[in-house]
């Protein structure tokens, strides 16, 4: 039985033909991978999964995240002008408010952003880290 093209086999079709580039062939497939962007080896880009920290008030669950996150930036290699801001996007609940608060009171101080991990990682260990934590085996 004969079925009718339809409406978008058509314009498919119209496409092809005003395509000189196009191929009429339908042995041949269409290789869009060519039209995507490759990877390239010496890109900034890359993906690391960091767990979410809300900021709990148990200083064991504060530093296994705290150790899985080294972890992580040494196993990707992670460049230290990325480490803060890849932390900051992972602090959620009252670990995302602390952050947002202690950056607006920076600011309003004219004391500059924090931009080493280091310094970072000794304010998140201030603020979620009672002080009589013993640390010195951690970090």
């Amino acid at each position: 039985m004969y079925a009718e093209p339809t409406r978008s086999q058509h314009r498919e079709e119209e496409e092809e033909a005003s395509n000189p580039l196009s191929s009429a062939s339908d042995d041949e497939p269409i290789r869009r991978a060519r039209m995507e962007p490759r990877f390239q080896a010496n890109s900034d880009d890359f993906r690391v999964e960091i767990p979410e920290c809300e900021g709990k008030i148990d200083p064991d669950e504060f530093l296994e995240w705290m150790h899985t996150v080294e972890r992580m930036f040494e196993y990707k290699e992670v460049p230290e002008d990325k480490k803060v801001k890849l932390v900051a996007l992972k602090l959620g609940k009252y670990a995302s408010l602390w952050w947002t608060n202690l950056c607006s009171k920076r600011s309003r101080n004219h004391k500059s952003k924090i931009r080493t991990w280091k310094k970072m990682k000794a304010k998140l260990n201030s603020c979620f880290l009672p002080q009589t934590y013993i640390q010195e085996c951690y970090f």
